[in-house]
C-alpha cells in the first residue's frame, strides 16, 4: 500500500528530529510505542549567564509633545485650504465657500483623526481614521486632508488644495 511506507517515513523523521532537540534517549525506546507522548527524561540544563540573551536596547522615550504647526492653533488660517494647524477633538474648520464643503467636523481619537463634512449638493463624505503614517492624504472635493501627527485628543494636519 502506498500509505503505509510515507506513515513511517513521517514518523521516523518525526522521532528523528525530537531525537535530535532533546539530545538524550534512543530511536528504538522512542519507536516502541508511538501512541504515547514522547518524554525527555534529562533534566533542563541550568541557565547560565552567557546563555542568556543579551539585555534589551530600552526604546527610545515616546514623544509627549506634538510638532509645532505652521499656523499654530488658528483655524481661520485653513479658510483658503492652504494651512498646517493643531486641532482638538470637536474642533470645526470652515472652508471658503468655493471648496463647497459645509464646516468640516474633526474627531481624534484612537491616534488617528477623522474628517466629516457635507458637500453643497447634500452628500456626507467623510475621511474615517487617518493616521500620520498611511502615505498621503484624503482628498473631498480637491481638498487634501493629511495628519502630520497624533497624540490622544489632539493632532497636527495639513490642509492644502489640489
Amino acid at each position: 500500500m502506498p500509505g503505509r511506507p510515507t506513515n513511517r517515513v513521517i514518523l521516523t523523521g518525526a522521532v528523528g528530529v525530537f531525537g535530535l532537540l532533546t539530545g538524550c534517549g534512543s530511536a528504538a525506546k522512542q519507536t516502541a510505542s508511538p501512541a504515547a507522548p514522547m518524554r525527555s527524561s534529562a533534566a533542563p540544563a541550568p541557565s547560565s549567564p552567557a546563555a542568556s540573551s543579551p539585555p534589551s536596547t530600552p526604546l527610545p522615550p515616546r514623544a509627549t509633545s506634538l510638532p509645532k504647526a505652521r499656523n499654530g492653533t488658528k483655524l481661520r488660517a485653513c479658510r483658503d485650504a492652504n494651512c498646517e494647524v493643531l486641532v482638538s477633538d470637536g474642533q470645526v474648520i470652515t472652508l471658503d465657500d468655493k471648496w463647497g464643503l459645509s464646516p468640516v467636523e474633526i474627531t481624534v481619537e484612537d491616534e488617528s483623526v477623522t474628517f466629516y463634512s457635507v458637500s453643497a449638493s447634500g452628500a456626507q463624505m467623510s475621511i474615517v481614521g487617518q493616521t500620520p503614517d498611511q502615505g498621503g492624504p484624503g482628498t473631498i472635493n480637491d481638498v487634501n486632508f493629511e495628519v502630520l501627527a497624533v497624540r490622544g485628543t489632539k493632532a497636527v494636519i495639513m490642509i492644502t488644495h489640489e
